[in-house]
C-alpha cells in the first residue's frame, strides 16, 4: 500500500490572490532579509492588508537553517498565536517554518521528536494551517513531507532530515511573480536542485508510477525552459514552467525518495559553504555514473535511465539500454554547459588540502543521511572515497 503527499496547489500567474478565499485572519510570516529587501514581502504583505487580513513578519531565516532559528521563530510564534502561518522564501525559510509549526502546535515536541513513527503528529493543524509560497523555483519543499535543519554536533554541521506526512503544507501558492526576479546563477542552481530531485526521485528505490509520472514531466520542462529562463530572465511563461516543475519534482522524490546525490551534496554543505543546489546538482552525474556501473544483475538503474532516455527522445526505442541510458549523463552535461554549472568541486574553488582533510567527515555524514542507502547501488567507504575524489577532479565514474 502506497501512499501519496500532496497539499493543495494553487499556482500560475495570480496565484496569491487565492489569500482572499481564506478565512483565517492572524498570519504569521516567516521569510529572510533577503526576501524583505528584494520587496517580495510587501508584494504579499499589501495582499493581505487588502484582503483584512493581520499579520507579524518573522525575518531571520538563514540559509541552511539552524535549530536555533527554529526555536527562535517558534518562540515568536507562540506569543503571536496566528491560525496562519506563511513560508515566503526558498526551501530554508518553508523548512524553518515548516518545524516552527510543528513546534507552535506541539509546544512539548522538539525537532527529535519529528520522524515518520510520531503518532501523535497525525492529528495536526489544530492551531493554525500552513501556506508555503516559494521564491525560488528548486527545492520543491512547498510540497513535500520533509524538512531539513542543521545541528551543529561533533565540530560540523549536520543536516538533519525531518520527515512526517504532517510537513506537507496545508497549501502551497506556486506563483511566477517571485522567482521572475532571480538571478541567473541562483536561477541554475536552484534548477539543478529540482532536476536532481527529478531523476533521484525516478530512480530511487521507492519509486513508483505516481512519482515516476511528475519526475518525468519535470525533467522534460527543465531541460526545455532552464535554457530560457537563464537568458530571459523575465519570460513570465518560462518562468512559470520552472516553477511548476520545481514543483513536480518536489512531488516526485517527496513520494519515493532522493538518494546518493543528496547524501553526497547534503555532507558536503556541512563541511564547506556550498549552496545546496550547486552541491547536489554537481554530484548528480557522478553518482548517475556510479549506479549504471553496478555489478548487480539486472541492472536496475540501466532500465530506468533508458526508459528517461526513450521516453523524452534522447534516444531511440530500439537502442540498447546501456547506450540509452549513458545518453541521460551526457545530456546533464551538455545542459551544465550551457547555463554554465560547474561541474566538479576543483573548479568550484575547494582547497586540496582542506577537502582531503575533511574527506573522512563528509564520508562519516553520508553514513548518518538516511538518502544514501536509497538508490540502486550503495557505496561501502572505498567507493564513497572515490565518488568524491573523482568529483572533485571531474573525472568520469569507472567503477
Amino acid at each position: 500500500m502506497w501512499h501519496f503527499y500532496c497539499p493543495n496547489i494553487i499556482y500560475g500567474e495570480g496565484a496569491l490572490n487565492f489569500l482572499e478565499n481564506l478565512k483565517e485572519k492572524r498570519c504569521f510570516i516567516v521569510t529572510d532579509k533577503v526576501i524583505d529587501d528584494l520587496g517580495y514581502l510587501k508584494i504579499l504583505t499589501d495582499k493581505l492588508a487588502k484582503y483584512g487580513k493581520e499579520y507579524a513578519v518573522f525575518n531571520e531565516v538563514v540559509p541552511d537553517p539552524h535549530e536555533e532559528d527554529v526555536i527562535k521563530g517558534k518562540d515568536k510564534c507562540n506569543k503571536y498565536s496566528p491560525d496562519l502561518i506563511i513560508a515566503l522564501g526558498g526551501g530554508s525559510v518553508i523548512d524553518t517554518a515548516k518545524g516552527i509549526w510543528v513546534m507552535y502546535e506541539y509546544p512539548e515536541y522538539t525537532l527529535d521528536d519529528i520522524n515518520p513513527f510520531s503518532a501523535q503528529l497525525y492529528d495536526f493543524a489544530n492551531k493554525a494551517k500552513l501556506i508555503a509560497i516559494p521564491t525560488t523555483s528548486g527545492t520543491g519543499s512547498e510540497v513535500t513531507w520533509a524538512a531539513i535543519i542543521s545541528r551543529f554536533e561533533n565540530d560540523v554541521w549536520r543536516k538533519m532530515s525531518l520527515p512526517h506526512m504532517s510537513l506537507v503544507p496545508t497549501f502551497a501558492i506556486v506563483d511566477p511573480i517571485f522567482p521572475k526576479g532571480m538571478p541567473p546563477k541562483l536561477t541554475v542552481l536552484t534548477a539543478f536542485d529540482a532536476l536532481t530531485h527529478a531523476i533521484e526521485g525516478y530512480t530511487s528505490t521507492w519509486r513508483n508510477e505516481f512519482s515516476n509520472a511528475l519526475g518525468l514531466k519535470a525533467i522534460e520542462l527543465i531541460f526545455k525552459y532552464l535554457p530560457i529562463v537563464f537568458k530571459e530572465g523575465n519570460n513570465i511563461k518560462a518562468r512559470d514552467f520552472m516553477h511548476q516543475a520545481s514543483s513536480m519534482a518536489g512531488l516526485s522524490f517527496g513520494n519515493s525518495q532522493a538518494h546518493l546525490g543528496h547524501a553526497m551534496g547534503h555532507s558536503l554543505c556541512g563541511v564547506f559553504p556550498i549552496p545546496h543546489g550547486q552541491a547536489v546538482g554537481l554530484f548528480l552525474t557522478y553518482i548517475t555514473q556510479y549506479c549504471l556501473n553496478s555489478p548487480t544483475e539486472p541492472n536496475e538503474s540501466i532500465e530506468i535511465l533508458s526508459d528517461i532516455a526513450k521516453k523524452l527522445g534522447w534516444a531511440k526505442w530500439d537502442d540498447q539500454p546501456k547506450k540509452a541510458a549513458y545518453t541521460v549523463i551526457e545530456k546533464i552535461k551538455q545542459l551544465q554547459k550551457e547555463v554554465k554549472f560547474i561541474p566538479n568541486l576543483k573548479e568550484l574553488g575547494i582547497n586540496k588540502e582542506e577537502f582531503d582533510q575533511n574527506l573522512g567527515k563528509m564520508i562519516s555524514l553520508c553514513y548518518q543521511d538516511p538518502s544514501s542507502v536509497m538508490g540502486y547501488r550503495t557505496p561501502n567507504k572505498e567507493e564513497f572515497t572515490k565518488l568524491y575524489e573523482y568529483a572533485y577532479e571531474g573525472k568520469d565514474i569507472d567503477f
